[in-house]
């Protein structure tokens, strides 16, 4: 059951409300705390954070606070409804391309997905699902955007802007914490090519379909080979007259072998007695989900440049691919010629089976420009279509969809889009206090599974929160200089890992060859690190001038409350 905030958790803490006598103040808003006469861990920092969205890392952190007392929280959504990306995405095909019994939280078991990689509606459904059952959504203002957030250098606090789509209206408020949960995979982008404006048919966007839109008996250009394009070409082949699949460069495309439980068919549906037995044996259950995991996260084994597994690993797809390409052309312009997991790993049997059909063509030739009629390539030939779709993905540059302003004004979008982004093990920014946010630079996503990365995430936050809380902490801030530090590491060892590899790839500014998006190591590598925060690495600012008061007035608050004194004999 969620916690019930009591009338202490709704006070400002700067008000001297938390316990004892009102202390006095200093000019810089802080308290000198002579006057407190709390006990030890008897009085909690309130503390009222703020969450931008409400997709898996939205919800998990919400239900986390759900935990906590002397909190206050709201959860900002842009959309009408939680979910995030999976409410986003209705283009055809859309599916999770992880196993559907990995992609879920540890805390809220699903067992009755509808295949190995459950489509997208039933994504949403299960996040939708764990909002309701956890009682969150009453904290959630859906169709409600952060226009800008600003962090106050006296108050330490955040003071935002959000807007309602509804009716327009803008609203300004306060948060002790802000959160940033919006992800990566948010904002969706036209292709810069030249001309694309000038197309005067119809033009869709994977992450912004239209579904009223008929396919059926046209000539269609799909631009982009990853995993929405490998997901849409074979949901639109059947009943298109035409389609050409425009490849700029090609990815490892494999099976469902290695993406969790061996099949000797793609995706196929569990059964009925399958999914009895999921419910009703918990030992099976829990072994079934543990083999998947426990293949996810071996495979980071072949990440590591010209280890043993990464040349069997190339050499496995490459022979799959080619047992699935039947023409010795198509294998060249389809199968890569760098390393694996340079790029993202994408299941597609589906794809490889559609690509080859009479009415398919795969252009490598590159785009020139788009013209009302078609599509120009390079090697000069005009491609004459009816429709055009840009499975081209999102804005990647790690860019806050929000202006975000913190210590002496600096601008974190300008920063990110002035040169590659630097964070804190992907979970805070130097300069910018109290801010914390999920899926940042340099986070595992594509280093094994990812849930649970979002979970260990989530609680290395509250661990932060229940610090400030227990301490009267007002701000804490990742020093720059350590900042530099983990970045420096995180480059040096990306050195011996694919990601650096030879292709080109959004996980990585590839100007530099810099890697902005993977964790330095495996999944498991990353929960290990953040279980127990470096608390040394933050610039800490406390509420009253010295920063033992929090430690009041020498009693504990077990001895205040007449509680068992001598707890610590219990385990005799």
């Amino acid at each position: 059951m969620p916690h019930q905030e009591s009338q202490e958790a709704q006070t400002d803490p700067r008000n001297g409300s938390w316990g004892g006598d009102a202390p006095t103040t200093t000019e810089n808003g802080r308290s000198s705390g002579y006057g407190d006469h709390h006990s030890y861990d008897s009085s909690r920092r309130p503390l009222h954070v703020v969450i931008a969205g409400a997709g898996p890392s939205g919800i998990a952190m919400a239900i986390e606070l759900m935990n906590l007392s002397h909190i206050t929280f709201e959860v900002f959504e842009k959309n009408p409804e939680v979910g995030g990306t999976w409410f986003e995405n209705k283009y055809l095909g859309a599916a999770c391309d992880v196993a559907s019994h990995a992609y879920q939280y540890t805390f809220a078991s699903n067992h009755d997905w509808s295949s190995h990689f459950a489509p997208a509606p039933e994504i949403f459904q299960y996040f939708k699902g764990v909002a309701e059952r956890f009682k969150i959504l009453e904290h959630i203002r859906l169709n409600t955007r952060i226009v800008s957030a600003t962090f106050d250098e006296i108050s330490s606090r955040w003071q935002l802007c959000v807007s309602n789509a509804d009716d327009g209206m803008q609203t300004e408020l306060q948060a002790d914490i802000f959160i940033n949960a919006t992800g990566i995979l948010n904002k969706w982008k036209w292709p810069d090519i030249a001309g694309l404006q000038n197309f005067k048919g119809p033009k869709l966007h994977t992450a912004n379909w239209d579904t009223s839109w008929d396919w059926h008996g046209k000539r269609v250009a799909v631009i982009g080979s990853g995993a929405t394009g490998i997901q849409v070409v074979p949901k639109l082949q059947p009943k298109v007259k035409s389609l050409e699949v425009y490849v700029r460069s090609p990815t490892y495309i494999l099976p469902s072998v290695g993406f969790g439980v061996e099949s000797s068919t793609f995706n196929e549906p569990y059964t009925k007695e399958e999914k009895e037995r999921f419910h009703n044996d918990k030992k099976y259950y829990r072994e079934f989900r543990k083999a998947i995991e426990q293949q996810m996260n071996e495979n980071f084994a072949a990440s590591i440049q010209n280890s043993a597994a990464q040349i069997e690993g190339r050499q496995w797809a490459e022979n799959m691919m080619r047992k699935s390409i039947k023409s010795e052309e198509l294998q060249k312009k389809l199968i890569p010629k760098w390393e694996l997991g340079c790029r993202r790993l994408t299941p597609g049997k589906p794809y490889l089976d559609v690509v080859q059909r009479e009415n398919v063509e795969i252009v490598t030739s590159h785009i020139d420009k788009i013209v009302e009629g078609g599509i120009k390539t390079v090697d000069g030939r005009t491609h004459h279509l009816d429709a055009i779709v840009c499975a081209t993905g999102f804005d990647t540059s790690f860019t806050p969809a929000f202006e975000l302003h913190g210590l002496k004004n600096q601008n974190l979008r300008m920063m990110w889009s002035q040169s590659p982004a630097e964070a804190y093990m992907g979970l805070a920014v130097s300069g910018f206090p109290n801010y914390w946010t999920f899926l940042g630079p340099n986070t595992p996503i594509a280093n094994g599974s990812l849930i649970p990365c979002i979970e260990w995430s989530a609680k290395y936050i509250v661990q932060a929160l229940k610090k400030m809380q227990a301490e009267q902490i007002k701000s804490m801030n990742i020093k720059k200089n350590i900042q530099d530090a983990f970045n420096e590491y995180t480059q040096a060892v990306h050195k011996d890992l694919v990601w650096t590899g030879s292709c080109r790839s959004w996980y990585k500014d590839n100007a530099s060859n810099k890697v902005t998006a993977v964790w330095p190591g495996s999944s498991i590598h990353f929960m290990d690190v953040v279980k127990t925060p470096r608390w040394e690495d933050y610039e800490i600012e406390y509420m009253n001038q010295n920063p033992f008061m929090f430690m009041g007035n020498g009693i504990s608050a077990r001895e205040h409350n007449k509680e068992d004194l001598t707890y610590y004999l219990n385990g005799i």
